[in-house]
């Protein structure tokens, strides 16, 4: 194999077989020309987006910029999107065939994607035969993109909003309750409030012992507090705090429900897409170039190899 690559059988080699590199050469590129032309690679148009993530609640490390990409990506967008543009029909896949989702969620990653720039904002890009379709998917991209967030944000507050009803109406059962009891003890003992009456009972009893005044009245009120007392001042206390439970669960219903149905906005569009009037792919002059140097370096080394083994036969 020392001969191989000299230098000098290589170039007799080349001048011998020009003619065949030639038409070679003239092959790749007719051929080259022909399979990218619009008859075998339909031309497809880009359309392109950026935009900022606001408004958004990060549930891990992961930056805004990388939650969106998360949900750009998504099943539950990527098929809305199949479904809103028919893109079974577009990317000429039925829906009867076996293992139609693989298929169409493939053919979809290869002409829908995304990345972060370098600036945290997120690129949208769509490659589509048809430019106003592509700008129509990346405009629909961001607003399904918004309609999940705002669906996520929804679920999270109502349930909020949901749980607090529910131990609102538990919490305000339990004040009805109390305070049917309460009632009753006051029409039967006279009981209003532990503390002060309690007060005003023995401040009565004694102004009226100390003037030789009528201390039934007195004494009544004290014998009712000694027997309902306690359990009246425990229950009031109850009610109280059942109350006050009550109010701050009625705060967290109204913030869940406001929340919740709160319609704001989870991006800043900096680049709106348009409809593009060049195609994006297939690139022709790279498609010819690429051949045509991939076939001269195939003819030179066909052309090489068959006068080295032709030499070496001559020399048996």
């Amino acid at each position: 194999m020392e001969n191989f690559f000299n230098n000098e059988r290589i170039l007799k080699s080349l001048w011998r077989w020009k003619i065949h590199i030639i038409i070679a050469l003239f092959a790749a590129i007719v051929v080259s020309a022909i399979i990218s032309s619009p008859i075998f690679l339909k031309p497809k148009y880009k359309s392109v987006a950026r935009a900022y993530p606001i408004n958004t609640e990060l549930y891990s490390k992961e930056s805004e910029s990388e939650q969106m990409l998360e949900d750009l990506r998504s099943n539950d967008i990527k098929f809305k999107m199949i479904d809103a543009f028919q893109l079974d029909k577009v990317y000429g896949i039925g829906r009867d065939i076996p293992h139609y989702k693989s298929y169409i969620i493939n053919e979809y990653d290869e002409n829908v994607s995304f990345k972060k720039t370098e600036f945290e904002s997120v690129e949208i890009k769509v490659l589509d035969q048809n430019p106003q379709r592509a700008s129509d998917m990346v405009d629909s991209l961001i607003v399904f993109f918004h309609k999940l967030k705002k669906q996520q944000r929804n679920y999270k507050f109502m349930e909020i909003a949901v749980i607090a009803e529910r131990d609102l109406k538990i919490k305000n059962a339990e004040i009805d309750s109390l305070s049917k009891v309460l009632t009753q003890m006051t029409e039967e003992y006279g009981l209003l409030d532990y503390d002060t009456q309690v007060e005003a009972a023995t401040v009565g009893l004694m102004d009226a012992a100390a003037n030789r005044g009528d201390t039934k009245p007195a004494k009544e009120i004290i014998n009712s507090l000694k027997t309902k007392g306690l359990e009246f001042n425990r229950l009031h206390k109850q009610l109280q705090s059942a109350e006050h439970t009550a109010d701050s669960l009625r705060l967290r219903y109204d913030y869940g429900v406001s929340q919740g149905t709160k319609d704001i906005t989870y991006t800043i569009v900096v680049e709106r897409p348009f409809p593009a009037d060049k195609k994006s792919y297939p690139v022709r002059w790279l498609i010819v170039f690429l051949s045509t140097v991939a076939t001269l370096l195939a003819s030179i080394v066909t052309v090489v190899t068959i006068d080295y083994f032709r030499e070496r036969s001559s020399a048996k």
